[in-house]
């Protein structure tokens, strides 16, 4: 049972990174077909390139770091449940968030002059840079960088940077759904993207307890907060979507890429 679980697992983990993987596709064919951003909060995109930064850092460290691996082993009695896959998705996010940031700004593409990076997710943004950089200033300052247990170590440093991306995965979506309720639209918002975006985080979501039975212990799942999460954060974020586009502003001749 377990090697069909783990099996199950392996097969769910791909299929998420290549649903969640491909949820920015659409954005970016839409984009560049119009030459236009004007769907899109930049307070969105750069909250996401944020949230990204920090997704890949947590999950290459689960997975690589010798050091933040046995502490987290020593502190819980098992390994991450980190996969390899879990580093690609948020690899491959990372880049094509970064293309659609350089398709607002390097590009030419058309946006709106309200369309600016506002000062609070300025703010925000610097906050969490300044916090990555105290942390482990106080890191190797109170005990360098070998392995430490009870304390603030780089397990636990790398664990908030997990969690923090969650918070930046609420931030970005928040703007961009006001500015979706400002325009009373979705348009330049393809519902498409919403759609993988969704299958992702479910399958993200059902891999994740999967590896808990498989380990025999559900509660394992609460171990891995960021992954667990994120998940969770982006399926109620992507309910407000739908309710946006199939409900509140629904027009039958909007957008590309629309799914009906």
């Amino acid at each position: 049972m377990t090697i069909e679980l783990t099996t199950v697992s392996a097969i769910i983990g791909w299929i998420y990174v290549i649903g969640w993987g491909v949820a920015n596709y659409p954005t970016i064919l839409h984009n560049r077909k119009c030459k236009s951003v004007e769907g899109i909060s930049m307070d969105y995109l750069f909250f996401n390139m944020m949230g990204f930064v920090l997704y890949t850092t947590y999950t290459s460290c689960m997975i690589f770091n010798s050091i933040i691996r046995e502490e987290f082993y020593l502190e819980n009695g098992e390994w991450p449940l980190i996969k390899v896959n879990d580093l690609i998705f948020g690899v491959h996010n990372l880049l094509t968030n970064g293309y659609m940031i350089i398709q607002a700004y390097c590009l030419g593409y058309s946006k709106k002059d309200s369309q600016k990076v506002s000062i609070g997710a300025k703010v925000i943004i610097g906050c969490v840079i300044s916090y990555i950089i105290i942390g482990l200033i106080i890191i190797y300052h109170n005990q360098g960088w070998g392995v430490v247990i009870g304390e603030f170590n780089l397990m636990k440093l790398v664990t908030y940077m997990g969690l923090i991306k969650i918070g930046m995965s609420v931030c970005k979506n928040i703007p961009q759904i006001i500015y979706n309720f400002e325009r009373k639209s979705t348009n330049g918002w393809p519902v498409l993207m919403i759609w993988f975006d969704f299958f992702g985080a479910s399958m993200s979501l059902i891999q994740l307890i999967i590896d808990a039975l498989v380990v025999n212990d559900i509660m394992n799942i609460f171990d891995n907060k960021p992954k667990l999460f994120l998940a969770v954060q982006v399926i109620i974020a992507d309910s407000i979507f739908f309710l946006q586009h199939y409900y509140l502003y629904y027009d039958e001749g909007e957008g590309y890429f629309i799914l009906e």
